[in-house]
């Protein structure tokens, strides 16, 4: 007997010395269930180098770092067939209650209802309808268009970190850069280039076959709240432009929203299979422009975009080596191999044919960074 008295003793002072557990809102269903403290240690050095990292690796550190509720793989990888090695039915249930992820039955019922119909499908509809409901509590504010199992493992990671006073001093210097979809949740699909600078600046000029829209590049914080939208003014696509005198008009009405100068090159955001005579069209307008591309290191769902470090203007010098470029990249590229040193010299001029599209236009652009370009005007190939 007084053996266990001993026993129950030393229980009772280990349990008293133990460091408290981190502090959490009670009653707070949005905060998951703590992770183990070897899990916390990986989270702080992510946390910690995060800001260090290029815009476009920053989500895919945190995730792959700070697991407040367990792995993210069955939510990240939800859309994935199950007989293509994607996760069964009962895996992505489990982590969506291990992270607490429903405000309400009703939420929980649509989000479970809705999701095998739409695996496979390339869509975002459960995630939405979560959105949708849960609202606040899941950081679909002031709308859903984010909405995706990457950005719902964000807001989770935002709000346990924020619960714990040792961490929550380390979001404050973490940006993130966000998709740039409408409010129906779609974008560009952007072209791609060898080249890509990993951030867009702050602001992006979209441009489609009928209008040209000015907007701040959406981003984000994270705190305790979850994701914290940063931008301010119209969202993205953002106001729409005619004239000149409307792009300074928008820009100097967003540098006061937001808070920021744009005295450098304005992202400009374009689908990959339009025409670039669009763009030669949209660019006089008096501006810095640097083409908008797809960025790698992106989790699944989650498209970034980074930029060509090539400044775009539609006024070439009289001393500019000129390019003409019609469907296939790659013939003007052996042209600018022959060249080689001679393009650094000065600016490089590319006359696009109504053939050419934004994609090709981005790939030879993106090889001549490889040139030391710094300039490119754009023009109309003459008929």
């Amino acid at each position: 007997m007084r053996t266990a008295l001993v026993v129950l003793v030393l229980v009772a002072c280990k349990v008293k010395d133990a460091p408290p557990p981190p502090p959490h809102k009670p009653g707070d269903a949005a905060v998951p269930a703590d992770a183990a403290a070897s899990d916390w240690i990986a989270c702080e050095n992510a946390l910690r180098s995060a800001p260090k990292l290029p815009a476009t690796r920053r989500v895919g550190v945190l995730l792959d770092a700070c697991r407040p509720c367990g792995d993210w793989t069955p939510l990240l990888t939800w859309d994935k067939q199950q007989v293509d090695g994607g996760p069964t039915r009962a895996q992505i249930e489990a982590a969506m209650l291990a992270c607490k992820g429903y405000c309400d039955a009703n939420a929980k019922q649509r989000f479970l209802g809705t999701l095998d119909a739409a695996r496979g499908k390339g869509t975002r509809g459960p995630w939405r309808f979560l959105g949708e409901m849960c609202k606040e509590q899941v950081s679909a504010v002031p709308d859903a268009r984010f909405m995706s199992a990457t950005y719902f493992a964000l807001d989770r990671i935002a709000r346990a970190v924020a619960a714990r006073p040792d961490l929550a001093p380390l979001l404050d210097a973490i940006e993130l850069p966000l998709p740039a979809i409408s409010i129906s949740g779609s974008g560009f699909e952007l072209p791609s280039s060898p080249v890509t600078a990993p951030d867009t600046g702050p602001f992006a000029l979209s441009v489609t076959a009928t209008e040209i829209r000015i907007a701040a590049v959406p981003r984000a914080k994270l705190g305790p709240a979850g994701v914290t939208l940063m931008n301010k003014g119209e969202p993205y696509p953002g106001m729409l432009v005619k004239s000149a005198k409307d792009l300074e008009a928008a820009l100097e009405t967003l540098r006061t929203a937001n808070a920021v100068d744009a005295a450098g090159s304005i992202a400009v955001y374009a689908p990959r299979g339009m025409a670039a005579t669009r763009l030669v069209e949209a660019l006089r307008l008096d501006h810095q422009w640097r083409l908008a591309v797809a960025a790698d290191g992106g989790p699944p769902g989650w498209s970034l975009s980074g930029t060509i470090p090539v400044t775009l203007t539609t006024l070439p010098s009289p001393q500019a080596i000129r390019l003409k470029l019609a469907e296939d990249p790659d013939v003007v590229i052996k042209e600018v191999k022959a060249l080689g040193a001679k393009l650094a010299a000065g600016q490089v001029a590319i006359e696009v044919s109504p053939k050419t599209t934004v994609g090709a236009l981005a790939k030879l652009v993106g090889a001549l960074v490889y040139f030391d370009v710094q300039t490119v005007a754009l023009s109309r190939s003459k008929p």
